[in-house]
């Protein structure tokens, strides 16, 4: 079935201008990501639903000689997430990303080390055995910086246009892990040698001031290289030192000007995704620690991930049930997107045996609902416009509406952005963000999409239909028993398949996974529920907003003509004056105008 005419010159207009329209900044991968191996220069292959996976290299192995690149083991994966993004028909704008760390302090390369200008010292790690003795660099001098500089500037060159590479970790001030205020001195055994080591050095001792300034400079060198991917800055409190035994402090207000600085947008702004990494599922956000600082930021509409604790059993055991109550907390804190441990697709995660496919989708399963919630933190929504063009949002705080190609009437999305929609009766499928618009046979006057994919629709008569998406067709679905002349008009879907609908009297059916039907008490002209079924939300016809409250309905206050319920209180609306609103706890916020409007 063709798109009418002037939804076609509407999608030839977007394709056109499209191409004229400036590189935006890339949306961070926001869901569930692997954060790579760290014994070595590694990336993680993709697999299940993941979002992302880290490249974890050593920048030795990057730059083993002064400009002398090797950068074939990030360009290997990005190989594989591109064509696992196109065996799963995906753009890699909206498929699998890449993610890069790329391990400084101890692991740069003998040539930084060597520099006269730079300089090194002996620091020990966990005691002072051979395999925790390393050769760290002066990274608190402004040389060592000017060598970071220079290959962020290389590596940049190289991908920061690249669709599917979606952050790069900032990671010059470090020592042996990544995170760029933690573990100057090491562990406590050694804390006081190391730092009579990093004091014993004439005029390039260290001291707290560099590294301050050390930090502030890589948010500089960020700024300045990586225009259109974020940089991610994972951390703990910024900590100040003891000069006589390496003991350390936390600075609350230090952490947070950092990153006030970061999020400005002389600096990074909206590129700048701050994060914690090892979060547990018993810790909390109100304790003056880094997790309240990223909750404050997340609140503030800027991007926030977490990377969870390590699999381990001990005297704080830490497993898969752990692991999704850190989600969890991710989650309810506004995170975008959480780092699993290594070992999440194995049957054994302690021993990281019983790594297979089986447990893999089995685990996916079980993540579903934390990978929607942290989507959803995202704030998404799609939109058609006054001239019925689709928009996206992705950011409450940050840009506006999106221009996408299409032109609709009506549409449907979820959190992985997939949108079905109607032009006029015309079906349109689009699998994702950047993907190309698909027509779809059949006429429908309403589609609603579930997380999951499920995908309902009434035609004109007042007949019902499920997409059968392993056979590509629409097979038909019992109705209730309705009216002379009555016939549904709204519909929508929970993941499992319990139906909500409203009919042309404004009457209320629900229909259980058995395919019973029951009348519900009220009136409403359209409904919508969530994909779980926990919201249920809608308009009566002089669009006053009811609320499903167990076996009632409640009023809320406000008026729209459309209301859209997504993932996890993620409530959308459009009233009278094409005015958009998004539910912010028990009030409604504008965000822009538009004239239809679907929660992710």
């Amino acid at each position: 079935m063709n798109l009418n005419t002037k939804a076609l010159l509407s999608l030839l207009l977007l394709a056109g201008l499209s191409t004229s329209i400036q590189a935006a900044i890339k949306p961070y991968p926001s869901g569930l990501i692997m954060r790579g191996k760290y014994d070595g220069t590694k990336c993680e292959a993709p697999r299940g639903n993941m979002a992302a996976g880290y490249c974890q290299v050593y920048w030795k192995d990057i730059e083993p000689k002064k400009g002398e690149f090797n950068w074939s083991v990030i360009d290997n994966a990005i190989t594989a997430a591109q064509n696992h993004n196109s065996g799963k028909g995906v753009s890699n704008k909206d498929g699998y990303k890449v993610m890069i760390r790329i391990r400084t302090g101890v692991y740069a390369p003998d040539w930084v080390k060597g520099d006269s200008n730079v300089g090194k010292i002996t620091w020990y790690f966990k005691d002072t055995s051979a395999n925790q003795t390393h050769q760290l660099p002066l990274f608190w001098n402004s040389p060592y910086q000017d060598h970071y500089e220079d290959l962020m500037q290389e590596a940049a060159s190289r991908y920061d246009d690249n669709d599917s590479v979606g952050g790069v970790a900032a990671s010059m001030c470090m020592t042996v892990h990544s995170e760029i205020m933690w573990n100057r001195t090491g562990r406590k055994e050694v804390r006081s040698t190391n730092m009579s080591a990093m004091r014993a050095l004439g005029g390039n001792r260290y001291t707290n001031e560099k590294d301050y300034a050390c930090l502030q400079r890589q948010i500089q060198i960020h700024a300045d290289n990586w225009h259109n991917t974020p940089t991610l800055f994972g951390s703990h409190l910024y900590q100040e030192y003891n000069y006589s035994n390496g003991e350390k402090s936390s600075n609350y207000n230090k952490t947070k000007q950092l990153f006030d600085e970061c999020r400005n947008s002389s600096k990074l702004g909206k590129r700048c995704v701050l994060g914690n990494n090892s979060l547990r599922h018993d810790e909390v956000n109100n304790d003056g620690s880094i997790n309240q600082l990223l909750f404050e930021v997340a609140q503030a509409g800027d991007p926030v991930y977490f990377q969870t604790n390590v699999f381990k059993d001990d005297a704080k055991p830490f497993g898969v049930n752990e692991l999704k109550g850190a989600m969890n907390n991710a989650a309810n804190w506004g995170a975008f997107s959480v780092e699993m441990p290594m070992g999440w697709d194995c049957s054994n995660v302690h021993s990281k045996t019983g790594c297979t496919p089986a447990v893999i989708a089995q685990r996916q399963n079980e993540f579903h609902d934390y990978q929607a919630r942290l989507k959803n933190n995202f704030r998404p929504a799609d939109a058609t416009d006054t001239n019925r063009y689709v928009r996206t949002r992705h950011d409450i705080s940050g840009a506006g509406w999106v221009h996408n190609s299409g032109a609709l009437d009506q549409l449907s999305s979820t959190s992985s952005g997939e949108v079905w929609g109607l032009s006029g009766q015309s079906i349109w499928f689009r699998p994702s963000q950047h993907a190309n618009w698909q027509s779809i046979s059949g006429a429908l006057t309403h589609i609603q999409v579930a997380g999951k994919g499920r995908v309902v629709g009434v035609n004109t008569n007042g007949n019902l239909y499920q997409r059968d998406r392993t056979n590509n067709r629409w097979t038909s679905l019992n109705r209730p028993s309705l009216n002379s002349g009555e016939k549904l008009v709204t519909v929508d879907t929970t993941d499992d398949g319990v139906l909500w609908a409203t009919t042309s009297n404004n009457r209320i059916f629900t229909r259980n996974v058995a395919g019973s039907w029951s009348k519900v008490s009220g009136r409403l002209k359209q409904i919508s529920v969530n994909d779980d079924g926990s919201e249920v939300w809608g308009i009566n016809v002089n669009n006053n907003i009811y609320r499903r409250n167990g076996s009632s309905w409640s009023k809320v206050g406000g008026k729209l003509k459309q209301i859209s319920a997504g993932t996890d209180g993620n409530v959308w609306g459009v009233n009278s004056s094409n005015t958009v609103y998004r539910r912010d706890g028990n009030s409604w916020k504008s965000v822009g105008n538009m004239k239809a409007v679907a929660a992710r």
